[in-house]
């Protein structure tokens, strides 16, 4: 019995001394977080401001906030970004016939798009926007959109606009004649 009480001891002095070592004081003002009229970040007395070194204070001020774009959302890997002014426009297809009724149909631009601007409404088929369930895939560098699509014929009319770059630029409309290739080449 003394030994089980011992170690009860024991192990509560650690735990109350431990608590003692990690123990902060209240925020300023009091309560859980900033409450109305408190300031966000960029309030005086927030974190990231003041003079370095004291407690609770960033030894640096914060960066600003990355770049967005016309959707408000943040850049794609760094890569992601094209500089030159030059307009938007297709630098190749290519159709190929994969599962009988199925084609995988590649559209290569000459600088990067913005995923966020290739919708099933920007590309129709036969004057007919995609299925609303279409899925696109983009290469690394985002100058490649890649969609699998349904398809029984040889032959189709693509039609493409509304498409942007980076920079904010739109493609012109553009009307293809687009020929199914088979899928193995001899």
């Amino acid at each position: 019995m003394k030994l089980c009480a011992k170690r009860y001891i024991l192990i509560f002095s650690l735990i109350f001394t431990c608590f003692l070592l990690f123990a902060q004081g209240a925020p300023q003002g009091g309560g859980m977080g900033p409450g109305p009229g408190a300031g966000g970040p960029e309030a005086p007395g927030a974190p990231g401001f003041g003079k370095p070194g004291e407690p609770g204070q960033f030894p640096h001020p914060l960066p600003p906030p990355p770049p967005k774009d016309s959707d408000k959302s943040m850049k794609y890997r760094g890569n992601r970004t094209y500089t030159d002014n030059l307009p938007l426009r297709i630098n190749q297809t290519e159709c190929l016939r994969k599962d009988g009724e199925f084609v995988s149909l590649s559209i290569l631009f000459n600088q990067s798009i913005n995923p966020r601007s290739v919708r099933p409404g920007t590309i129709l088929i036969n004057n007919k926007p995609l299925p609303p369930h279409t899925r696109f895939a983009f290469n690394k560098k985002g100058d490649t959109v890649k969609i699998f699509l349904p398809m029984n014929s040889n032959t189709f009319k693509l039609k493409i606009s509304k498409i942007r770059s980076f920079d904010g630029s739109e493609i012109d409309p553009v009307e293809l004649l687009i020929e199914v290739q088979s899928n193995y080449r001899s």
